[in-house]
């Protein structure tokens, strides 16, 4: 290769890392910004959730409380996912020590028969094939025979080892992972235990906040509140969001109009802009469905929230780009973390009645830019 070969070849070299080069540091400053973001929402958090009155404490102390159960929920589910995976091992080990087992006997009986034919040989046959003083070649060829059922009974009896040594494993590792189960038996008796405390303690913050709403304009101003808390939650994430750059082979959010399946799928209790009985009007859609349920994203989108906020309890918001959010509130749980990207139909939460709700079901909106959107006219069905 010339000289001029070798340049060419750096020069291309070092194009091709330019885009790779580039590509990182886009990745890297997504990041940061993304960083930045959570950085702004805890900041706004804690503006949120600061104690000004009783209210504002029993309602700090609800959020310890749906906090305290959805974690011990997670845990509870993800204990009795690995009993279920350890037990379908425990079935596998169990049945090949059974098929191990088959295998020892029938082994035993043949290593019982070599040894009786051992011991019917005795152990000079060869010497006695050797002293009969016949022919050579007849001699020889017994002498072959003798090596090979020599060999065949080593053969035997390494098998039949071996099979003992397997079988042994397989049944300590029965034993290890029964010892695991009934250890994570405890631990799952120990979390529903810490359930059922906390789902009372609960109760009892719900009781007291009832009183403190008895009347009809105590719960017109917690319902203006967390319509305000909600908003103000929406504008600073669209503002944090903005400079975030989307996939530019996402298909667009307006295209999907239309098309999109509702996030869980339960009876819808209210209808968008429906008014309430105490004179607002419903900027969303409540599904009800039983706790547990799996919510889904409706379209592809990246997570730019998903924590406690009051009001809505667990929630999570999903950008589209373009200025469209979905949001999901009421979750019994999370399963999605700022930053992660998920797909149409992907599971992000399950549905719950956190927020203080008294009966489980899924709060779903869409926004553009901000403002509300019906969601109807977005999902079918």
């Amino acid at each position: 290769m010339n000289i001029s070969a070798v340049v060419i070849a750096a020069l291309l070299s070092s194009l091709l890392l330019v885009p790779a080069c580039f590509a990182q540091a886009a990745d890297e400053e997504q990041q940061a910004r993304l960083a930045e973001i959570k950085q702004r929402i805890e900041a706004l958090q804690q503006e949120l959730n600061q104690v000004k009155s009783d209210r504002d404490q029993l309602l700090k102390d609800l959020e310890s409380n749906e906090k305290d159960i959805s974690e011990l929920l997670q845990r509870i589910d993800k204990i009795k996912a690995d009993m279920q995976s350890r037990g379908e091992k425990l079935q596998e080990l169990k049945k090949e020590e059974q098929q191990l087992e088959e295998s020892r006997r029938s082994m035993q009986r043949r290593v019982e028969q070599e040894v009786a034919a051992a011991y019917r040989l005795g152990r000079q046959e060869q010497v006695k094939l050797l002293l009969n003083q016949q022919d050579p070649q007849h001699i020889a060829r017994q002498l072959r025979y003798h090596d090979y059922f020599l060999k065949q009974r080593s053969r035997v009896i390494g098998d039949y080892v071996s099979t003992l040594d397997q079988l042994s494993t397989v049944s300590a590792g029965i034993q290890r992972e029964q010892d695991t189960l009934a250890h994570e038996r405890s631990q799952l008796e120990e979390k529903r235990r810490a359930l059922v405390s906390a789902q009372q303690n609960r109760q009892r913050t719900l009781d007291k906040l009832a009183r403190q709403l008895a009347s009809k304009s105590g719960e017109l101003n917690q319902l203006h509140s967390d319509r305000g808390r909600l908003q103000r939650l929406v504008d600073e994430v669209g503002r944090a969001i903005a400079s975030l750059i989307n996939p530019s082979d996402q298909t667009p959010f307006a295209k999907q109009r239309g098309r999109m399946q509702w996030p869980t799928s339960g009876r819808r209790a209210n209808a968008f802009g429906q008014r309430r009985a105490n004179g607002i009007t419903w900027t969303g859609v409540t599904l009800r469905a039983n706790e547990g349920t799996p919510v889904k994203a409706i379209h592809r989108g990246r997570v730019v929230f998903a924590d406690y906020l009051r009001g809505q309890g667990m929630l999570i918001i999903l950008d589209h780009g373009d200025g469209y959010m979905s949001l999901y509130g009421h979750n019994q749980s999370l399963t999605r973390a700022i930053g992660e990207w998920v797909e149409r139909g992907d599971t992000i939460a399950k549905v719950g009645n956190t927020g203080g709700l008294s009966q489980a079901g899924l709060y779903f909106e869409i926004r553009h830019r901000g403002k509300p959107q019906d969601p109807t006219v977005w999902c079918r069905g």
